[in-house]
């Protein structure tokens, strides 16, 4: 299993330096696959989509700068493919439990609660997928606010992939609750708009 560790950052700066501070070298001691990439005239969606492009992985694990893989990620991941292959014809999407880390204090690891994802989005950034199947769905749509995320995941149980809940694998993501996603969040009516907008848009996705 090749697995490329994609950490794309835009805008401001300090992104780049965090990505290579904090992402990087969690992931750098489980894989030489890791590539850091910063587009200060870009989107989250169009860096991710671009390092995709030039990825050598048969798989994509995209992980955010401010975040890091627990030591034995990519193993526990490696396992689960194993035990439960991926076909094109049966695609498998590979999801971590979560481990966040607020005002120094770390959380015990967990699952978010699964939904339909069609609906709404459960699943981590740090979910494996095949390039392939990357490449079939036409990676990220340019949303903000974690949209763009879902949009992916849609797109793939359109074509019938389905989720592997990996226990071992601990995706650790850092809050910071006065981070400006966060405040755009606590805006539940402009959020349940675009919601809607979004679902209304992938809808008319045609595979």
């Amino acid at each position: 299993m090749s697995v490329s560790v994609l950490i794309a950052t835009y805008g401001e700066e300090h992104w780049r330096e965090l990505a290579w501070s904090r992402a990087y070298p969690s992931a750098a001691v489980q894989t030489d696959d890791v590539a850091c990439f910063h587009d200060p005239q870009g989107t989250i969606a169009s860096v991710r989509n671009e390092m995709a492009r030039t990825a050598k992985g048969d798989w994509l694990c995209f992980l955010d700068a401010d975040d890091e893989l627990q030591s034995d990620y990519l193993a526990a991941m490696q396992e689960a493919i194993e035990r439960r292959p991926s076909t094109p014809e049966s695609p498998v999407l590979y999801t971590p439990q979560t481990r966040q880390i607020l005002r120094r204090r770390m959380r015990s690891a967990r699952f978010y609660p699964e939904v339909d994802l069609l609906k709404a989005n459960w699943l981590l950034i740090g979910t494996l997928l095949e390039r392939s199947l990357f490449e079939r769905v036409g990676g990220f749509e340019d949303y903000h606010h974690g949209f763009e995320d879902w949009s992916l995941w849609y797109k793939c149980a359109r074509l019938g992939a389905t989720v592997e809940r990996v226990p071992r694998a601990i995706y650790i993501q850092h809050v910071n609750q006065y981070s400006k996603h966060r405040e755009h969040w606590r805006d539940r009516d402009r959020q349940v708009a675009m919601h809607y907008q979004v679902q209304a848009e992938l809808d008319a996705w045609v595979p």
